[in-house]
């Protein structure tokens, strides 16, 4: 990744995330902003970026860094106490800006 910036996030994973690396960026997740009807998403969709920081023991909770890919996007939604969904096939997780 170049130097965008980046937001700090709380995120509540509907799987676990033990496998997950920490400090690297995961690819290939999208935040929708529309509805998904038979696994087709309808409405704005933007690619993130995903960088666990740090897992917190006994759940499936982690802190972590979000990003968006390009500058076009609603960097202006991402504010503290924001909370929005992963999307990497299905839901996969709640993301909370702190």
């Amino acid at each position: 990744m170049d130097n965008r910036r980046f937001i700090k996030a709380y995120i509540s994973w509907k799987k676990d995330p033990s496998r997950f690396p920490v400090n690297e960026w995961m690819r290939d997740i999208v935040v929708n902003y529309g509805e998904i009807k038979d696994k087709t998403i309808y409405g704005d969709t933007w690619t993130v970026l995903v960088r666990v920081t740090r897992h917190i023991e006994g759940t499936w909770d982690t802190y972590a860094d979000v990003a968006f890919i390009v500058d076009e996007a609603p960097w202006q939604l991402l504010k503290t106490g924001y909370s929005f969904n992963l999307w990497a096939g299905k839901d996969i997780a709640i993301v909370t800006i702190v």
